[in-house]
């Protein structure tokens, strides 16, 4: 049949194709920022608190300003850290600018990211070590001094040598170097960093706390207990109120919603993804639209055989079966090469899709996962549906006589 009128074949492959790579380059953004791998293997149970807002009063109770911004790691630790209904809690902070790094090996300033963090950071994500290990809660507490880096950083700074055991000097300060890690991509905005230290109490930077539930049906206990410590918080220190915006979703942290209050923040979440939505049907309904007007141009071409069967005592469902079926073995090799270009297009395009440097890697395991898979499927379904149904239904329906004589007219 795709041997038969070859231009029609093209035409509609094609088709099929640009749909199917426009839909899933939108799907597969969505996978990259979403899906649960390693080293951000917990997505689906990590909330994230970003944002606080701190009003302050007088001995009378009246409000004497508002200031509001990322977390106060003092916050983090008497009230945040005290929640008991969230497996584990951490914290870290992001500099926002890279660190000059020099070696003995390499007296060379070499400018890395860099991010203070705390041990169940390393618990929360699961990240690859080539040598050695993270720093554990004695050293955390103790303040000593450690580092872990990336392969590419230890590369760069170590030029070869062995890198476990030796010390780095980060803005003049010495960290001795304990482990090394595969290096992270940065579509993982958690994970991703050239070296990993301990905050300290006079770490600056913005802080984001990690708290990681048993099961999604957590989130609300966890909402729940943060509004407790909130008031925790005020009756402990009575000259100011505190308001946390959040927990957030890892989806909603993606989406980079920011807002006062958790309504604010639901109702901007559910507008993007009511975008999102129309973007996909709008994308389903063109093509589907126009290939269904050449299908039915062909299998009008087709009614005299389609007559012939049905006179040899052909149903009109297996006549229905048998033209959905033919197109979707078009819209199947449409949806693979689709797929295969929505891939070309995400790398090419990551800068502007994913936020990420051009040069970046993409793990694969992001895009290739089993909702991706099952999207892919999906929507050739959809697209087969939407394009061969009418055409498929129109022939089925019409009678013996009218089919061989290629007449229009319905039983």
């Amino acid at each position: 049949m795709l041997k038969q009128n070859k231009f029609f074949s093209i035409i509609s492959i094609t088709g099929t194709a640009l749909a199917i790579m426009m839909i899933m380059a939108i799907i597969v953004t969505d996978s990259v920022k979403n899906v649960s791998v390693a080293p951000e293997n917990n997505r689906d149970r990590t909330l994230y608190l970003t944002f606080q807002e701190v009003t302050w009063m007088d001995s009378l109770g009246v409000n004497r300003g508002t200031t509001s911004g990322s977390l106060e790691i003092e916050t983090v630790k008497k009230y945040i850290s005290q929640m008991e209904t969230p497996v584990l809690i951490s914290a870290h902070a992001d500099p926002y600018r890279p660190v000059s790094v020099s070696t003995d090996v390499s007296t060379e300033d070499i400018s890395l990211k860099r991010l203070f963090t705390d041990p169940a950071y390393w618990k929360i994500l699961s990240f690859s070590f080539i040598e050695g290990r993270a720093f554990n809660e004695e050293e955390f507490l103790s303040e000593i001094s450690n580092a872990v880096i990336s392969e590419s950083a230890a590369k760069k700074l170590f030029r070869g040598e062995p890198a476990i055991g030796q010390t780095i000097n980060i803005n003049l300060k010495p960290y001795r170097v304990i482990g090394i890690v595969k290096d992270v991509s940065p579509v993982f905005r958690v994970a991703n960093a050239d070296i990993w230290t301990p905050y300290t109490p006079d770490t600056q930077g913005g802080y984001t706390a990690l708290l990681l539930t048993k099961s999604k049906k957590d989130i609300a206990l966890i909402k729940e207990e943060l509004r407790k410590t909130e008031r925790k918080f005020q009756d402990s220190e009575r000259t100011k109120t505190i308001i946390f915006t959040g927990p957030k979703t890892h989806r909603i942290q993606a989406m980079g919603i920011w807002g006062s209050s958790d309504d604010e923040i639901i109702e901007e979440a559910n507008t993007q993804n009511r975008k999102i939505w129309f973007i996909l049907i709008v994308i389903l309904l063109v093509p589907a639209v126009n290939l269904s007007g050449l299908n039915l141009s062909r299998i009008k071409k087709r009614t005299p055989e389609i007559g012939v069967r049905k006179a040899f005592g052909a149903k009109r469902h297996i006549i229905l079966i048998q033209v959905l079926c033919e197109n979707l073995i078009t819209s199947l090799t449409g949806g693979i090469i689709g797929l295969i270009l929505s891939v070309i297009v995400l790398f090419q395009m990551r800068n502007w899709l994913l936020g990420i440097p051009p040069d970046s890697a993409i793990p694969f395991s992001t895009i290739f996962s089993i909702p991706v898979i099952l999207s892919v499927f999906a929507a050739v379904i959809l697209i087969n549906i939407l394009a061969a149904a009418i055409p498929a239904y129109r022939a089925s329906r019409m009678t013996i006589v009218n089919s061989i004589t290629n007449n229009d007219k319905l039983s």
